[in-house]
């Protein structure tokens, strides 16, 4: 009987000791530093900020300077710009208490005229790379555009179409700190800028973010930006709001 209650306990412990190790090795899995650093779509808000704010030199910096150049043609100027491809290289840096940010740009532009060399259309395309740092964010980016902007002459506002693209790497400095690599493209149409005060009034852009973990996880973000008018834009990803101070 001796023999027998051992081999019974030994049965019993053996299988106890399986269902432990089972269970711990299914919570090892379970927080594995690939699922633990799943891309958000609070990362992709984040990433989104960091490339329309003027501050980290995205997309409303852009249109700021674009709309400034634009302004430049519509004054006198001593020859006709018509028919010329123009281009140059600079560098922008912040530093303040919140936020530092650097970027090398280039940009090449002409204009479209009637046939009295006036100016009525301006073409830009640009790329530029460089990095910012905020309170809640580190990246390291380099982006591209193209952009068509009409009513040089005519008009309250000037109308912008064109593509806005930003690739890059970020840490999250926020939440689970994550840190990831985003590929966003912004697509607008018919942007409205005040030739007076360079503020946007109105318009409406498609968004993709595209968000890839440190484990290799990558999420696809799908939304819509809507232009307020008041120095704000609304991004709507999946039925939710966020409300992004451009300046």
């Amino acid at each position: 009987m001796k023999i027998k209650f051992q081999s019974v306990l030994f049965v019993f412990v053996f299988f106890t000791l399986g269902t432990l190790t089972t269970s711990c090795d299914k919570e090892a899995a379970d927080i594995t530093p690939e699922n633990l650093k799943q891309p958000t779509e609070e990362d992709a808000v984040d990433a989104m900020t960091g490339a329309l704010q003027a501050s980290t030199e995205g997309m409303a910096q852009e249109i700021d300077a674009t709309a400034d150049l634009a302004e430049s043609y519509t004054e006198k100027s001593g020859g006709s710009p018509c028919g010329e491809t123009f281009d140059s290289t600079f560098v922008r840096s912040v530093n303040e208490t919140n936020i530092t940010a650097e970027y090398a740009f280039t940009w090449e532009w002409s204009l479209d005229c009637n046939a009295a060399d006036i100016p009525l259309g301006l073409n830009l395309a640009t790329t530029s790379s460089g990095t910012y740092e905020t309170s809640r964010m580190l990246s390291q980016d380099a982006s591209g555009s193209t952009w068509t902007v009409d009513n040089l002459f005519t008009g309250a506002n000037y109308v912008f179409n064109g593509t806005f693209e930003r690739t890059g790497a970020q840490e999250s400095k926020v939440r689970n700190q994550n840190a990831f690599t985003s590929a966003i493209t912004i697509e607008v149409d018919d942007l409205n800028i005040d030739k007076g005060t360079k503020q946007i009034k109105s318009g409406i852009a498609e968004a993709t973010i595209v968000i890839t973990g440190s484990g290799g996880n990558t999420q696809t973000f799908s939304g819509d930006l809507v232009f307020n008018g008041d120095g704000s834009v609304t991004l709507i990803i999946n039925g939710n709001s966020y409300t992004i101070d451009l300046f």
